[in-house]
């Protein structure tokens, strides 16, 4: 059995001792709500994610497992970008000076699906094989 599934076994198995308890106090149902966000986010960081999700101008940091500052807070204009450095990260003018950024291409516009043919005649029809072979009466 490997550790995430130990991990599981375990958070089932306090859903289930704690679960009843939920309707007698609401103690107890607060600690078994608890004890739920505890066992996932067990299992989301050992699954190598953060433990909390991380929103609005923060990143995961999956060495540590918290949530950090994305640089520059994500700030920067379209013709700026983002500088950082070891104590701090700001927005400055130009494009990035990464070469992937700035490679020159050969075409402008790449086709994602040919054209489609012109439309001729209107909607389709439909015509039941009845009423294309109709019976002959003999």
């Amino acid at each position: 059995m490997t550790r995430l599934h130990f991990l599981c076994m375990v958070r089932l198995a306090l859903i289930a001792v704690l679960l009843p308890a939920c309707a007698a106090s609401m103690l107890a149902g607060a600690s078994t709500v608890t004890a739920a966000a505890v066992g996932a986010s067990a299992l989301q960081r050992n699954a190598g994610g953060c433990i909390a999700i991380c929103t609005g101008e923060a990143i995961c940091n999956p060495h540590t497992g918290l949530c950090e500052r994305a640089p520059c807070a994500g700030l920067c204009r379209a013709d700026e970008h983002c500088a950082t450095s070891a104590t701090e990260s700001r927005c400055e003018a130009g494009p990035p000076g990464d070469v992937a950024a700035t490679a020159p291409g050969s075409q402008t516009l790449i086709p994602v699906l040919p054209p489609p043919p012109p439309v001729s005649g209107g909607p389709p029809q439909i015509i039941p094989a009845a009423e294309q072979n109709p019976p002959s009466h003999k």
